[in-house]
């Protein structure tokens, strides 16, 4: 029997340790995030309001009817996922995913399952290559007792990200240490990354490739694929990839895992080269991809070994894996001094504004004056220096050095100097760089927004000025909400007028909804418009299975086929309710219009359903004009919406408990 005459859900291969596990891994970050300003992002901060209610998260009761059975595909606002953008440098976008409490634990779930499934593979054949060094932004593991081990070796930090980046940077300096006379360094800058990561392909890899045994105590199987990639589907809301979002070791996790093959297909291609390279390392840090080699020929031998060998490596990224490398990628040669300097710039820390990670040893006296120095020269900056071309066309008039400035700023993450900055003097001085004279131009605090907020919020002369600045923002673009949303997170989101602001964006205003709501299984949860006690009544496996199929079409704009599974889940609902039923096949138009007049449906919805099995032929089957049998959305969305309220007609009865 297949899948399609038995359905299953994702307690096929889920089971409710991973589930616990997950909310473990979640529940840690939101522990750091009281001593580490890296977590104090949106999503942290909307988990943080629900943790109370964690307890009925965790039970088997929850797990079973919502997670292990599938039904949470049909649940639109309790798994809700709302795509946003947030700003790189330049004018570059990210495309993020901000997702409810059970749908954040429920992807941690199945990433969960994933590193469980893929751990043994990865301790036998890629963590222990000496000519591979890899890491991401974290380090999960769980001990046999499904508890995440708080500090596994050799980096006493499961899942922050610094100390990975940290020692990712020192393997790749290390190699500008010796043989650089022979040596060449490429840096894989891979094109979208995220957004082109292959789920199957993923699947298939670690299908012929982990062991038997783990596959069939995992229940890795055929059934297995398929939720899988389904699931990633539905995360994906239409699109393709794996989701970015604050603080998602998951989806680090996951692009660590798809690479790892990766490095092993890049190992094979450079071992098979063996007659012209003595010698190669590969350093990565999630996508971040630096290949070392060291040739046996000299110089002039050297480049016209190396021109073919760079093309089989992208060659061989794209054939094993469908990715593309962009513009960006460098080679450096660093038998030029030039070379090796511009490779440890590249190390430079990455551009993220959540990096609460201060190094510097310098008396917190000493920090400060720094700190306001930096200030002092970003305020000569006419426009702010997000815009790379710019800033680097003023770096050598204005003598203002990226790094360094943030490297200075970081000083506000020391104790001892935020505690300094209380001191009236220090207040002074700080409300003299922000309204003083010649002002200054809030824009620029997107140069390094938190640090640059944290110093704001030391006067309140300040804080206000910037929250007027703020509010006085009246077409918000992605930086405008992000900047607003990271001044929210450092004031514990207090500042409920700026937060109700950002609804004039589509996606900010689901998102604030959400946010504002603070329950973890709102009402009605999202199927129509019915209640829990509705919704679970008809949660039944063949109708959820419709429903998934339904709501995948619907991501992808496919409403002819969604109205196919539309009319197929009404179909089973009404069976299923008709106590006079015969068999399914048997039940046709003529008994559910019998079973609709018998339960008094409103003449109007219930001729507006009927429609629904004759649209749905006519979509089926060979017309003339091909274009007549489609369905657009908003014909598919009236149909839709006729579901929803005759289904509340006819469970009506059924209340929540």
């Amino acid at each position: 029997m297949n899948q399609k005459d038995n359905p299953v859900g994702l307690g096929h291969f889920l089971e409710h340790r991973h589930w616990l596990q997950a909310i473990e891994l979640l529940e840690h970050q939101l522990d750091r995030k009281k001593s580490n300003r890296h977590f104090s992002t949106l999503e942290m901060s909307y988990y943080e309001r629900l943790r109370e209610s964690f307890d009925r998260l965790k039970t088997k009761k929850y797990f079973n009817s919502k997670v292990a059975n599938s039904l949470f595909y049909g649940l639109s606002k309790e798994f809700a996922i709302v795509p946003y953008t947030i700003p790189k440098s330049n004018l570059g976008l990210r495309h993020y995913k901000f997702m409810t409490c059970p749908m954040r634990v429920l992807y941690y779930a199945v990433g969960v399952y994933l590193l469980e499934l893929s751990k043994g593979y990865l301790k036998e054949n890629h963590t222990t290559q000496d000519r591979i060094r890899a890491c991401y932004g974290g380090n999960v593991q769980f001990n046999e007792h499904g508890n995440l081990i708080k500090k596994p070796k050799p980096i006493r930090e499961p899942i922050y990200y610094r100390p990975h980046y940290d020692n990712f940077c020192v393997k790749v300096t290390e190699e500008t240490e010796k043989d650089t006379e022979r040596k060449v360094v490429i840096r894989l800058d891979i094109q979208n990354f995220f957004d082109g990561l292959s789920i199957p392909k993923l699947l298939d890899l670690l299908e012929i490739s982990v062991d038997e045994s783990v596959k069939a105590r995992l229940h890795y199987d055929e059934t297995t694929y398929g939720q899988i990639v389904s699931f990633f589907e539905f995360v994906a809301c239409g699109t393709s990839g794996i989701p970015q979002s604050d603080n998602n070791i998951i989806s680090d996790f996951i692009g660590y895992l798809y690479l790892a093959f990766g490095d092993l297909f890049l190992d094979d291609e450079l071992c098979e080269n063996r007659d012209s390279i003595e010698h190669h390392t590969i350093v990565r840090y999630v996508d971040d991809i630096y290949v070392s080699i060291t040739f046996k020929e000299k110089e002039s031998d050297m480049r016209a070994k190396f021109n073919p060998l760079a093309t089989r490596i992208a060659d061989c990224l794209h054939q094993k894996l469908g990715l593309r490398l962009n513009p960006k990628t460098k080679i450096f040669r660093l038998k030029e001094k030039n070379d090796r300097d511009a490779l440890k710039n590249s190390l430079k820390a990455v551009s993220r504004d959540d990096d609460a990670y201060d190094q510097s040893t310098a008396p917190p006296a000493e920090k400060i004056k720094n700190i306001f120095k930096q200030l002092e020269k970003l305020k000569r900056f006419p426009i702010a220096p997000y815009f790379q071309e710019h800033f680097e066309s003023r770096r050598a008039q204005e003598q203002f050095n990226e790094k360094q400035f943030q490297e200075v700023l970081k000083g506000v993450y020391d104790k001892k100097v935020e505690n300094r900055l209380a001191n009236p003097k220090y207040k002074s001085q700080l409300r003299e760089i922000f309204l003083g004279s010649g002002g200054f131009d809030f824009e620029l605090v997107n140069a390094y927004p938190m640090p640059i907020i944290v110093l704001i919020s030391k006067s309140s002369d300040v804080d206000e000025q910037f929250r007027q600045f703020l509010r006085r923002k009246k077409r918000l673009t992605s930086r405008d909400i992000i900047l607003t949303l990271r001044y929210l997170c450092q004031n514990g989101f207090t500042t409920n007028g700026l937060l109700n602001s950002l609804k004039q964006d589509p996606a900010m205003k689901q998102i604030v909804e959400i946010f504002k709501r603070k329950v973890l299984s709102p009402k009605p949860i999202g199927y129509y418009e019915l209640t829990k006690a509705q919704t679970l009544r008809v949660a039944k496996p063949h109708i959820i299975e419709q429903i998934r199929l339904r709501v995948l079409c619907e991501q992808k704009a496919e409403y002819t086929v969604a109205l196919n599974h539309l009319h197929n889940e009404f179909h089973v609902i009404c069976h299923f309710l008709d106590g006079n039923a015969p068999a399914l096949k048997s039940y046709k138009h003529p008994k559910v219009e019998e079973f609709l007049r018998t339960q008094n449906v409103p003449s109007e919805t219930k001729a507006q359903v009927l429609k629904l099995f004759d649209r749905r032929n006519k979509s089926l089957v060979p017309h003339a004009d091909p274009v007549a049998s489609l369905v657009n959305k908003d014909d598919y969305e009236g149909y839709r919406c006729h579901v929803g309220k005759c289904l509340k007609h006819l469970l009506s009865k059924c209340h929540d408990a």
